[in-house]
């Protein structure tokens, strides 16, 4: 079984008043012993933030979004690690997929195709 583990998080924006804001984030999630690793982006909303966004929108989609009354680094990767640990599964591609449930996937929605399949795609296009 492939057991993901988060390696890194990464804070894209201003971090000065966490507590009264939304902040993106990207939490980098691989097998233990891998170099790289796929990465996972969602936000963290603070509940004054989001009470202000509900006043001025009346409605909020909610995934990818962890909403905290207090910002607090060790209670968000908390969060993550239970979300990894609904995760494992035999390969990393139903890993990824089952923690894209909760969290976007870099990979999500992609289209692999083989070199015949392009081929053919840009024959149509002519």
């Amino acid at each position: 079984m492939i057991i993901p583990v988060l390696k890194g998080i990464d804070f894209i924006g201003n971090t000065d008043d966490l507590d009264n804001s939304k902040i993106r984030v990207t939490a980098y999630i691989a097998e233990e012993n891998d170099v790289g690793a796929d990465c996972f982006h969602f936000q963290v909303i603070s509940s004054k933030h989001l009470a202000k966004f509900l006043n001025e929108n009346n409605i909020f989609d909610g995934r990818a979004t962890f909403i905290v009354n207090k910002f607090d680094i060790t209670q968000l990767e908390l969060a993550i690690n239970n979300i990894l640990k609904d995760c494992i599964r035999p390969t990393w591609d139903e890993v990824a997929k089952a923690i894209n449930r909760h969290l976007k996937w870099e990979y999500d929605n992609i289209k692999y195709m083989t070199s015949e399949e392009i081929l053919t795609t840009i024959d149509q296009d002519k």
